[in-house]
């Protein structure tokens, strides 16, 4: 077993497998986006925005060949390693 970084122990809370903080943290992101660059106002053209980025994130994510939860669920990864960690 490894030792767990900070980055490790922020994404050990998961729902469906998934890192609830790469969730929040991408949406977050693609929200900030959304208001700042593209002068998005309301919250129709937010989710559909937010919708348009986790989908760039799927297509990023399969061309860079990483596997994740959400590309395995859709069936177009395999199932991605995990890093075992020891809290100590």
């Amino acid at each position: 077993m490894e030792s767990c970084t900070l980055l490790d122990k922020l994404r050990s809370f998961k729902i469906l497998q998934m890192s609830v903080f790469d969730w929040v943290v991408s949406l977050a992101g693609g929200l900030m986006i959304g208001f700042y660059l593209l002068k998005l106002k309301t919250i129709n053209s937010s989710i559909i925005w937010l919708i348009i980025w986790t989908f760039i994130g799927i297509i990023v994510h399969y061309a860079m060949d990483v596997d994740t939860m959400l590309g395995y669920y859709l069936g177009i990864n395999k199932y991605p390693k995990r890093k075992i960690c020891s809290y100590k």
